[in-house]
């Protein structure tokens, strides 16, 4: 088997196979035994393809529910775009193995179901570089000079949240925002991202919040 294989997938239950909630325990080394998710990681690390198709041979039974674990994991808030590329690579792997031991390629669909949901996702939260540059332009010329955007990501569930910081003038003032301006800096991010639904921008000043205004909201 060609251990460059990358695997796909994402989101999609595990309906056929698994339990309803993710197990985690099987993606770290229990002080009695090492898991089998741990073991293949460490035969793919040496590059050990025998070992690792050995593994798989007489620790089947367990493959489905660690594999389960790991993307679980790779699905949780707790894992990042780098872990989660890497973990989802081994099980994909382990699931090819096991579907070429055992007949039973379900597994390994799933697995690819899962990682192309969650390209989907990643996709749903990616930012225009030259939409967020107009933004952060326009909101330097509507503070004079005084605003500066500190954060700007998409958050799940949340929508597009964008935090700005307004800095003192030369006298020690901070400037207000009133409701004019920040309406039209809520029309200035409507308008170079029309697809977002939902989300905020705050202004705050020495840790203080200043404003708030709700996009998608009239």
């Amino acid at each position: 088997m060609n251990l460059k294989y990358k695997c796909k997938a994402g989101l999609i239950v595990f309906s056929f196979l698994f339990p309803f909630m993710f197990n985690l325990q099987g993606v770290r080394a229990e002080e009695e035994q090492k898991s089998v998710g741990n073991l293949f990681i460490e035969a793919f690390d040496k590059q050990d393809q025998q070992a690792m198709e050995n593994l798989i041979k007489t620790r089947a039974d367990e493959v489905p529910g660690e594999v389960q674990a790991i993307v679980g994991y790779c699905l949780s808030p707790d894992s990042g775009p780098q872990e989660q590329d890497f973990l989802f690579n081994i099980a994909g792997i382990m699931a090819s193995i096991y579907g070429e031991q055992t007949g039973d390629k379900r597994l390994l669909s799933a697995v690819k179901m899962n990682f192309e949901e969650l390209q989907k996702r990643r996709g749903a939260t990616a930012l225009s570089k030259e939409a967020v540059e107009n933004v952060k332009k326009e909101f330097a010329s509507l503070g004079e000079g005084t605003w500066i955007i500190r954060s700007f990501k998409m958050v799940p569930e949340k929508g597009l949240i964008i935090e700005v910081v307004i800095r003192e003038t030369a006298d020690g003032l901070t400037p207000k925002v009133d409701f004019k301006t920040s309406n039209k800096g809520k029309s200035v991010v409507e308008a170079n991202f029309p697809n977002v639904k939902k989300g905020k921008i705050t202004w705050s000043s020495l840790g203080v919040g200043l404003r708030t205004v709700f996009l998608g909201q009239n």
